[in-house]
């Protein structure tokens, strides 16, 4: 699952630089509406460590730590169509 991080990791610094920020991120999570990631962010059900940055609106995240969420979200997907034993 490395190589599936990595690929993931990349594409997110590629875009984003080493933190993904708030504009991005509700949907980068694969959150409906920036609503949503927010009443999440209050309930504690956002599974990336989120944070504040000084002087800047919004919470951010590491690309490593969204990538690494998304590999696993990825990689424990159920294909539609088929079965799964």
């Amino acid at each position: 699952m490395s190589e599936l991080v990595g690929e993931f990791e990349l594409r997110l610094t590629d875009r984003y630089g080493e933190f993904v920020p708030p504009s991005s991120l509700w949907k980068e999570l694969g959150f409906a509406t920036p609503a949503s990631f927010r009443k999440a962010l209050s309930q504690n059900r956002v599974e990336v460590e989120v944070f504040d940055i000084s002087g800047r609106r919004g919470s951010f995240a590491r690309a490593r730590d969204v990538a690494r969420w998304q590999a696993t979200v990825y990689a424990t997907r159920r294909r539609h169509g088929t079965q799964q034993s």
